[in-house]
């Protein structure tokens, strides 16, 4: 059998740290009262429904649903198991989990998953002990130094090189117990197409620069060549169960401090631009992992930041990726403000910064970053000649159309309409005629004024359907989310309702939290809703018994001991009813069937049984 991690041990996790803390590496919280609120990092959302409640050490989303506490937390945004959480935070905190108890619940794939991020950090320090100690990586020191880059920064990065050999990762790592097909399967490795079964180096003869989570670990590397005809010129680790280049963005646990003192991010393209970037005092910046951003990085951004600026190359590519990503961050519902910042002369950011330094990059680049609205109007230029009559009018029906009718701030629009009627000439009114033509000729799906609309289940599998209320729910099962709410809260309820309902609950998960309640009461003498919640291991009992809690919190649910029992002592009524009632509809369906089958006697006690049972709902009615 699994063991369970002894509890002293989860305890002490749990009181090490501050569940507001924990969070807010990955949410902006704000102080409300006796808690905390933010934008739900599970879900889109405008309007901040995620409250953190410090008294409770736990969260609860108003909007979607998801709850939990600290580990759940973890669970839900790393996408990792209980155990991987425990460990994380134990680390952390520098408390010595017991290894044998931690081999008993490890399972196959969390054993698989940790030797996986074991790979990846002795193949960074591998790499990075080649690159700064052995001859072989000389080249490499001396183009990363050549670019400006120090040691110290070198070091910081835990820059690396992997040799030319076809096999010098592969052994190093197999001599360290490591198996080629997890190896393989965790990116280090590639298979040859010709020769099936044999595996090499994913990575050779390259610039190394390990990839890291939210919380420093290593999940992937990419890899730069130093000569500039060969190719490709990056080669990035595949898709893995740690990597998902679409989910992480590189340095970004490096830069959320700096990223939520100022308020903003920079996007830059590739791994030389941060890394120059922050040489030079700049912390605030990452790198998509590709090109263009994705709507999970849009979300990882907007929970620190309130703007977000993009600053990719000049070229074409560089361009397109921009205006996808502005795309992307209007798809994603966030309103986080979107800038695009140009570099001058077609330089990349590492080069302005290494000629022109970080004063000149901040008033030249930063300072004139464009507007979403801007870009667009310019990146629109390039498709028209502005020489002649036709293509200025074609331009302008091209920019309302394509920007201008999306636009819904009024002082926004107003701006750009006064420009452009100053540069070509048009009359102010005329253009805003234009725009409201082409919103009125807008499918009702593209209008501006649309509301944002989309289910708002969480991303750990809320169901299929809108985050219910409590209004939502059938009577019954209201008042047995209100009775476990009681339970959660005094420990009197939980032995009033063990002695009088027993464990009668109609809704299953209701039934199992309500045993775990039982269990946890013939432990302890008093409610600790934490505590509780910190032994519970199924995620959707967490879910349940945290919002609960934290709906009790809210206004309007009632404390006073004289309410609480009347309360408590109405709800067991109603679900008693509610139960005599499901036993009256019982045998009246069984006399019919009796009746159908000419059972006349058993019809007879069928409807005796059903009297006797209205009869003492009755005297309960009127008791």
């Amino acid at each position: 059998m699994r063991h369970r991690i002894p509890e002293e041990i989860v305890e002490r996790v749990r009181q090490h740290f501050d569940i507001v803390d924990v969070i807010g590496e990955y949410v902006r919280l704000k102080k409300t009262g006796r808690g905390y609120v933010g934008l739900c990092p599970f879900h889109n959302e405008k309007s901040p429904s995620f409250s953190v409640s410090q008294d409770k050490q736990l969260y609860h989303c108003f909007g979607c649903g998801v709850s939990g506490n600290l580990f759940s937390f973890l669970i839900e945004k790393e996408g990792i198991t209980f155990f991987e959480a425990i460990e994380r935070l134990a680390q952390r905190a520098g408390i010595a989990l017991p290894a044998a108890e931690m081999e008993d619940v490890e399972s196959p794939e969390y054993k698989r998953r940790k030797e996986m991020f074991r790979a990846h950090d002795l193949a960074a320090k591998y790499y990075h002990h080649i690159l700064m100690n052995t001859d072989v990586g000389l080249p490499a020191l001396r183009y990363l130094e050549e670019r400006g880059i120090t040691r110290t920064t070198m070091e910081a990065f835990s820059l690396g090189y992997a040799p030319q050999g076809w096999d010098v990762l592969l052994k190093f790592l197999l001599k360290r117990g490591f198996q080629e097909d997890l190896l393989l399967e965790a990116g280090l490795l590639s298979e040859s197409a010709n020769q099936k079964g044999r595996c090499f180096d994913k990575f050779r003869h390259r610039v190394m620069f390990p990839i890291q989570d939210g919380q420093g670990q290593v999940i992937g590397f990419g890899g730069r060549v130093m000569d500039k005809d060969a190719k490709p010129k990056y080669l990035n680790s595949p898709e893995t169960p740690l990597f998902h280049k679409g989910r992480h963005l590189f340095n970004l646990h490096r830069a959320r401090p700096d990223m939520r003192r100022v308020g903003q991010v920079i996007v830059l393209e590739g791994y030389m631009d941060v890394i120059t970037a922050h040489q030079h005092g700049i912390g605030h910046v990452v790198a998509a992992l590709g090109t263009a951003l994705t709507v999970d990085q849009v979300r990882l951004l907007q929970r620190n930041v309130q703007e977000i600026v993009m600053m990719f190359d000049g070229d074409e590519a560089g361009q397109k990726a921009a205006l996808r990503s502005l795309d992307v961050v209007k798809e994603s519902g966030s309103e986080v403000k979107a800038r695009v910042a140009t570099i001058p002369d077609g330089m990349d950011p590492d080069e302005f910064l290494g000629t022109y330094g970080k004063e000149a990059f901040t008033r030249v680049v930063l300072d004139n970053a464009s507007s979403t609205t801007t870009f667009r109007m310019l990146a629109l230029r390039k498709d028209f000649n502005l020489a002649t009559q036709q293509g200025r009018e074609d331009y302008i029906k091209s920019v309302i159309s394509q920007v201008l009718s999306t636009v819904q701030s009024p002082v926004e629009l107003e701006t750009h309409l006064k420009e452009l009627s100053e540069e070509f000439g048009y009359p102010r009114e005329a253009l805003l005629e234009e725009v409201a033509l082409t919103r009125k000729k807008a499918p009702i799906g593209d209008k501006p004024d649309r509301k944002w609309n989309t289910n708002r289940n969480n991303a750990a599998g809320m169901g299929t359907g809108m985050h219910r209320t409590a209004s939502d729910f059938p009577p019954h099962i209201r008042a047995e989310r209100k009775l476990l709410t009681y339970m959660l809260i005094d420990e009197g309820v939980a032995r009033q309702v063990q002695d009088t309902l027993a464990d009668e609950f109609s809704v299953d998960e209701h039934g199992a939290l309500l045993a775990h309640l039982y269990a946890f009461y013939a432990e302890q003498e008093h409610a600790d809703p934490q505590r509780f919640i910190g032994r519970l291991d199924d995620r959707e009992l967490v879910r349940l018994a945290t919002s609960l809690v934290m709906e009790s919190e809210s206004e309007g649910f009632e404390r006073r001991p004289e309410y609480v029992e009347r309360i408590v002592s109405e709800q067991i009524l109603l679900l008693q009813k509610h139960h005599l009632e499901r036993e009256v509809k019982r045998y009246d369906q069984l006399a019919i069937d009796c009746g159908n089958r000419g059972d006349w006697a058993g019809m007879r006690v069928a409807l005796e049984e059903k009297s006797r049972i209205e009869t003492y709902i009755a005297a309960l009615t009127h008791a």
